[in-house]
């Protein structure tokens, strides 16, 4: 059994460092890597290499918590944070895109 849990999460790193790479290729269409860099922050969540909090990141709220990328680049970089603040956090990327 041991062997199996190990080469089950041998195959989990595997898989998030193919998901870490789509995410730095920039030939790639933006949807292809923003999908990786979500599904490479659920993996390394996962993996136990981001660990969730119990309460937002910003207003301490104990709501489901949902992951904000601020740079799909560095998947690993989340912020865990409420629906409400998640808006927020959302609309400050796009206005500093704009």
């Amino acid at each position: 059994m041991k062997k199996i849990r190990r080469q089950r999460k041998h195959d989990l790193i595997a898989r998030l460092g193919r998901h870490m790479d789509i995410c730095l290729d920039t030939i790639r269409p933006r949807r292809i890597r923003t999908r990786s860099a979500r599904y490479a922050a659920a993996l390394a969540e996962s993996l136990g290499l981001i660990e969730r909090p119990r309460c937002c990141t910003w207003c301490r709220r104990r709501q489901r918590l949902q992951r904000h990328h601020w740079d799909y680049r560095e998947p690993l970089n989340v912020t865990f944070l409420c629906p409400d603040c998640h808006a927020v956090a959302d609309n400050m990327v796009v206005q500093a895109i704009a």
